[in-house]
């Protein structure tokens, strides 16, 4: 591991979130060690290096219900908690399963709805990364649901926050809702992900082509890396490929993984 991939030392963590403002909320953080959460990994890959970039960490239910029943189930006072549970557990399960043996990056979805009081979020990251020596900047939280956003500003302030702390971030779905589209340029994020819709059959859709062209463009123009998302066909990377975009995820490499790390995807020759 470089020195760049260490975690700070907590105390100093603790300067800078007192700098900025923020407070512990105690009562999270320990509904967040003691929850047994579920989780499932997908990796995401580099088609160009042929090696696994990083993993999504996808929150299952018991009996491997998807992330959609398992938050269905969570009352609306409670998502703040809950949410803070979530991403204490997948940091510790990846621990336990080895992600730190390579350089691959941990990606945990944030829903903007259960954000509540950043400070305190940030907060309970923070103690978790430290407790388990997880280095923040391998973490990246992705921003789901945009079209959902109510208050861009706060958003914006809570990016500017992660990447005070070497946190990550990525704009998820890109494609899903146009007005993502405009908080791409307020939220700089450094991994924009582009929706399956865009994605699935784009090797026989020249326009679907042509405004992926130009949406990567962008993102050399503004540094973000993108991500194409539900990449299910041979066809689909090849393609994707051809357009210069060489980090896909999707079935064709692996499914999500209860309890594993795949760290051999299957590429396509």
């Amino acid at each position: 591991m470089s020195s760049s991939q260490k975690a700070r030392p907590a105390d100093d963590e603790s300067a800078r979130s007192t700098r900025l403002g923020f407070t512990s909320h105690a009562p999270t953080l320990a509904l967040a060690q003691r929850r047994a959460l579920c989780f499932a990994f997908q990796p995401y890959v580099d088609t160009a290096l042929r090696q696994v970039m990083g993993y999504e960490a996808l929150v299952r239910g018991t009996q491997g219900e998807p992330a959609g029943e398992v938050f269905a189930g969570v009352a609306k006072t409670a998502l703040h908690a809950f949410d803070v549970s979530c991403r204490a557990a997948a940091i510790r399960q990846s621990r336990k399963l080895g992600i730190e043996q390579g350089n691959a990056l941990l990606n945990l979805n944030v829903l903007p709805k259960a954000l509540g009081e950043r400070g305190s979020w940030l907060l309970n990251t923070l103690a978790v990364c430290a407790s388990e020596g997880f280095p923040t900047s391998r973490l990246v939280f992705e921003i789901t649901e945009l079209e959902h956003v109510s208050d861009p500003a706060s958003l914006r302030d809570l990016m500017r926050d992660f990447r005070e702390f070497r946190f990550r971030t990525a704009i998820d779905d890109l494609g899903a809702g146009w007005s993502s589209l405009e908080l791409l340029v307020e939220l700089q994020p450094d991994f924009v992900k582009l929706d399956i819709a865009l994605i699935s059959g784009i090797d026989g859709d020249a326009r679907r082509r042509s405004l992926i062209r130009n949406l990567k463009s962008a993102c050399d123009d503004l540094g973000c890396l993108i991500v194409a998302e539900g990449v299910e066909q041979a066809a689909e990377s090849r393609c994707l490929d051809d357009l210069g975009i060489f980090q896909q995820q999707g079935y064709l490499f692996s499914r999500p993984v209860i309890g594993k790390l795949v760290r051999d995807p299957f590429f396509p020759c």
